[in-house]
């Protein structure tokens, strides 16, 4: 079981952690997508092995800006303000405006009327000394909370280790998703997944195995054998006789029929007779 950040030792290592923590899904939440950015493109890690940040927080790029903390859901910064808490992930860009410069996978449900509180939930912090990021956390929003107010039982720290599985050039969003959990593919990126891992033959990967039958042998697979065929035999008989029944009543139908035509014929020769 995941704890949360106020709780010792509480941390995000793989994506086992991340899974399990729930952050970020279902659908249409962002914080998946939110974290799969920062780690390709707004952070990286220099040869000492510490994580850099690569644009300007304290700009306000990407819809990032300050922190307070107010409600103490991370560790108190000294006063000095050598380090301070920015967070990320607001998409209302009315507020942040910035936060249209988010690739359109992190944004592209947001406003959607159905779940539009889900949306929005998600953030990340971070905690910036200089350009050094000392810490990254994923939180969200209160579900019954006011404005800004996070849920500290839903808040966890991401160890370093983690950004690196993120960042891992062969991990492609549309995988990391799967494998967090999310289920929010579309139909045209499964295809394309499947296409790429067989072009000769799509198949749709999350169908299950064709079921293959059961090995048998000696007398059992005779007996398998025959009792087949006797069911087949059966089945057939009883749709011969079916058919039969039907062929019978649709003949006796086509004969009252063509008594009445005949009738009606007379009839009418003998009305024009008089």
């Amino acid at each position: 079981m995941v704890r949360s950040v106020r709780e010792e030792g509480s941390q995000l290592s793989t994506i086992q952690d991340l899974k399990d923590s729930g952050f970020g899904r279902p659908p249409p939440r962002h914080g998946l997508k939110l974290l799969f950015w920062f780690a390709n493109k707004c952070v990286a890690f220099n040869h000492h092995g510490n994580m850099l940040v690569q644009c300007h927080p304290e700009r306000g790029d990407f819809g990032f800006h300050y922190f307070g903390n107010f409600e103490e859901i991370l560790p108190v910064l000294s006063r000095d303000r050598r380090e301070r808490y920015f967070e990320v992930g607001n998409l209302n860009t009315e507020t942040y405006s910035k936060a249209e410069d988010l690739p359109d996978y992190v944004s592209q449900d947001y406003g959607l009327s159905l779940g539009y509180r889900q949306c929005n939930k998600d953030r990340i912090i971070i905690r910036l000394k200089h350009r050094d990021v000392t810490a990254t956390y994923v939180t969200e929003h209160k579900e019954d909370g006011g404005r800004g107010k996070f849920d500290s039982e839903r808040t966890h720290l991401v160890n370093p280790d983690l950004i690196r599985i993120i960042r891992d050039p062969e991990l492609e969003l549309a995988t990391f998703l799967d494998q967090t959990g999310y289920m929010g593919l579309s139909l045209r990126e499964r295809l394309l997944r499947a296409f790429k891992k067989n072009p000769d033959v799509i198949s749709w990967e999350y169908d299950s195995e064709p079921s293959q039958p059961s090995e048998r042998s000696g007398s059992d697979h005779n007996t398998w054998d025959l009792e087949q065929d006797q069911t087949t035999s059966q089945t057939g008989l009883s749709q011969r006789k079916r058919c039969t029944r039907s062929c019978k009543v649709f003949s006796v139908f086509v004969v009252i029929l063509m008594v009445l035509l005949v009738i009606t014929f007379i009839v009418l020769f003998i009305l024009g007779k008089l």
